[in-house]
């Protein structure tokens, strides 16, 4: 499904004009079409939301031109943002790394989460400066039809990056195991044939990826941890991820790794829900 309608959510902040850039240049890459959205809090009264309007206007000019729709909505942040995505068809949604504020200045520290958890298409998480397109991108991965989904996405929606697809995961049962009388000798070895198991499965998954990733990494750790560690020592621009799989634990274990990228992450991040059929943007 290429990329047609891109949101992009403000609360009118130095820090929302970072999202609104990321937002513009992509929607100007693919082509697509770009509203952005400010959520006025409940009272809004037509003053309120006249103010707001004027707001949103000045704030759009000021940071990408006159290159978007602007609509105004009143209701809680999160609420909003999903409604107005679902009812615009939305592609790719666009927020702020740290929260969005009202009109009237009342930080909704969970409005990013809650948007990520809810959102019914892929979200990007903008944290970075924007200077250029996005140059080194990680595409985390698991065996899952969810993350390949999202790296499929995340390597369409980038096509001039230098694509990185990884692959981390623990040996089940592991601290079991210890307690069972494993050293560190026999962990390492299982950890080495879980590695070596499920590496072809990864390199051929990668080699469907258009744009092909310049590198695959394969490897056992803690996908929590690890992403963004290498996320920084590769100085990627964004990390993708994938959130919500078929079984109950999946859908946990990759949750809570979406959950980690988007709190403690260096880069942006792409969380992809698993519910799209697999179709990315072009």
């Amino acid at each position: 499904m290429p990329l047609r309608r891109v949101l992009v959510a403000t609360d009118l902040s130095a820090r929302s004009g970072v999202a609104l850039r990321r937002a513009a240049r992509l929607a100007s890459l693919h082509r697509a079409e770009l509203t952005a959205l400010f959520a006025v809090p409940l009272p809004a009264d037509d003053d309120l939301t006249a103010v707001a309007a004027e707001a949103l206007r000045a704030h759009t000019a000021e940071y990408i031109g006159t290159r978007a729709a602007m609509v105004v909505r009143s209701g809680s942040p999160a609420e909003t943002i999903v409604a107005e995505a679902v009812d615009g068809s939305t592609d790719l949604l666009v927020l702020g790394a740290h929260g969005l504020r009202g009109l009237v200045g009342a930080l909704v520290g969970s409005t990013t989460e809650n948007v990520v958890h809810a959102g019914p298409c892929p979200v990007l998480v903008v944290r970075r400066p924007v200077t250029a397109d996005y140059d080194t991108v990680l595409l985390g991965v698991d065996d899952s039809a969810t993350a390949r989904t999202a790296a499929r996405f995340g390597a369409a929606l980038t096509p001039g990056a230098d694509h990185t697809v990884v692959h981390v995961s623990v040996v089940i049962g592991e601290q079991l195991l210890r307690l069972r009388g494993l050293d560190d000798a026999d962990l390492e070895r299982l950890r080495a044939a879980s590695t070596a198991e499920i590496r072809p499965r990864i390199e051929e998954f990668a080699a469907t990826l258009r744009p092909g990733p310049a590198t695959v990494v394969v490897g056992s750790g803690s996908p929590q941890r690890v992403l963004p560690e290498l996320a920084a020592r590769r100085k990627a621009d964004l990390v993708v991820t994938g959130t919500g799989t078929t079984s109950r634990f999946e859908r946990a274990l990759l949750g809570s790794v979406a959950q980690n990228a988007v709190r403690h992450s260096p880069t942006d991040v792409l969380v992809v829900p698993g519910d799209r059929d697999g179709a990315a943007a072009g």
